[in-house]
């Protein structure tokens, strides 16, 4: 096992979030590119959807970082590999956690977002 993955437990993950979410350097917003109110909100809108249980042989990833995977990526198009070293999450886990937020994000925004329709001419 990689010295990186050693020290990760759910407490650790949880603790990064509430670290970051306390600095006055804006590092909370640096990472997901929300503030803590939109990431909240943003958080009680999806966290039923994309929420996992816990299991005999795993811990579930929170939804709260579910989310922050997502919108890292989404706001900065680092790789998964990148992600992997920033998160202690492996590349595998997080291209199975990207796809299902992103699908939830636009289920739960949807009535949010308006698109301009474009009419093209030929």
């Amino acid at each position: 096992m990689k010295n990186i993955h050693r020290n990760k437990t759910t407490q650790t993950i949880g603790n990064q979030f509430l670290e970051l979410n306390f600095e006055p350097s804006g590092e909370f917003e640096n990472l997901t590119h929300l503030n803590h109110t939109d990431l909240q909100y943003l958080l009680s809108k999806v966290s039923p959807i994309i929420s996992k249980k816990d299991t005999h042989w795993r811990l579930a990833i929170p939804a709260k970082l579910r989310l922050a995977i997502t919108l890292r990526y989404l706001a900065t198009g680092d790789s998964f590999k990148s992600l992997h070293f920033l998160f202690k999450v492996l590349c595998e886990i997080i291209s199975k956690i990207v796809p299902p937020v992103c699908t939830a994000l636009v289920e739960v925004l949807k009535n949010q977002v308006k698109v301009k329709k474009q009419i093209f001419w030929l």
